[in-house]
């Protein structure tokens, strides 16, 4: 909730700070943030573009109910 405006500050000051908070609403209506780029995951290759070294494949077991 917006707190009510303080008493002590003059006619020209309370103008002021009224355009200051339109013209942030109206920036934030027109130009919306940027959506953060999606994450990069590391390629499977090495930074050379040398192929990862033969790896065996991981043993899958099966559970036992």
């Amino acid at each position: 909730m917006v707190d009510p405006i303080a008493p002590f500050l003059s006619p020209e000051r309370l103008k002021h700070l009224q355009q200051l908070a339109d013209a942030a609403r109206l920036r934030a209506a027109l130009y919306p943030s940027p959506k953060p780029p999606p994450v990069r995951r590391p390629s499977r290759q090495y930074p050379g573009g040398r192929s990862n070294p033969w790896r065996a494949p991981r043993v899958r077991r099966r559970r036992r109910r």
